[in-house]
């Protein structure tokens, strides 16, 4: 009962804040975002790089750090996108600094580093391709347009498929018959899976609603959306998963009471978001 107590208050203290950034202003979502990519990837990098030579690691978290940056700059500010040039300044200093690090598989080391720029900074850099859609160079900065109801209803679609695996996967998959994954997560179900994914379409279908008359598509549209972001949601949580278990942890971290590490509450995010936004970009 105290573990639910407190798994509730701080998924509650969660949504406030991650909601509340994300409406407020793009100030205190970049702000965030930017948090989450550090925490994460710290988490990342302890769960893959257990070794002491420190640089390698501040030189990932400086990467991935400057890649959300960057992208945050160039899709405020209308610039063209080949400032992501500047990207190679990071990264080569990840290939210099291995000749330091006196490791018997440097480029073993170079490419776990390199990962986690790719596995966790890059999908929450990539969110301002969403929330500054067309960019700024046709307004005044003091006008710049940020929408956040794309991003929001990513989540919104997320949460929803949790809340769907979760009451199929205790009603339907309490037998064991049907294990969606049992090698990596032995207590999916192909029941909750399920679940999960018709709750998502129907969430699209009800944000269709909500912010459809804001683009140019469809109610299929936003079903659709709802059914990408709840597979490939289900394949990230996966996907985490493995890396835990190859780490032999059973989370990642500890800054969310019940709930585990950063990414434990947003590894359904890094491979749903990415697929979602091409998704929107062929759409829109």
């Amino acid at each position: 009962m105290n573990n639910l107590i407190t798994r509730t208050i701080s998924g509650i203290v969660f949504l406030v804040i991650l909601i509340g950034a994300i409406i407020s202003d793009s100030l205190s979502y970049g702000v965030l975002m930017l948090f989450i990519i550090i925490r994460g990837m710290l988490e990342y990098y302890k769960l893959l790089l257990p070794d002491k030579f420190a640089i390698r690691k501040v030189l990932g978290l400086i990467s991935g750090a400057f890649l959300f940056l960057l992208l945050f700059f160039c899709a405020w500010a209308g610039y063209d996108y080949s400032l992501l040039l500047l990207m190679a300044i990071p990264v080569f200093a990840i290939f210099i600094a291995e000749l330091y690090s006196k490791s018997e598989q440097p480029m073993q080391m170079i490419a776990t580093t390199l990962s986690g720029v790719i596995y966790v900074a890059l999908p929450f850099s990539l969110m301002n391709l969403m929330v500054f859609p067309c960019g700024n160079n046709t307004v005044e900065l003091s006008e710049f347009y940020y929408d956040y109801r794309m991003l929001l209803a990513f989540f919104i679609i997320l949460w929803t498929n949790d809340v769907g695996a979760y009451c199929a996967g205790s009603l339907l998959g309490r037998s064991g018959k049907h294990k969606l994954f049992e090698r990596i997560s032995p207590k999916k179900s192909w029941e909750g899976f399920t679940g999960g994914v018709i709750l998502s379409m129907l969430a699209g279908f009800v944000l269709y609603f909500v912010w459809g008359n804001n683009y140019p598509v469809s109610q299929v549209y936003w079903i659709v959306l709802g059914l990408i972001v709840s597979i490939f949601g289900t394949l990230g949580d996966l996907v985490e998963s493995m890396l835990k278990r190859s780490a032999g942890v059973k989370d990642s971290g500890n800054i969310m009471p019940g709930h585990g590490g950063m990414l434990d509450r947003f590894d359904s995010v890094l491979l749903s978001f990415p697929l979602m936004l091409i998704y929107w970009q062929i759409v829109i």
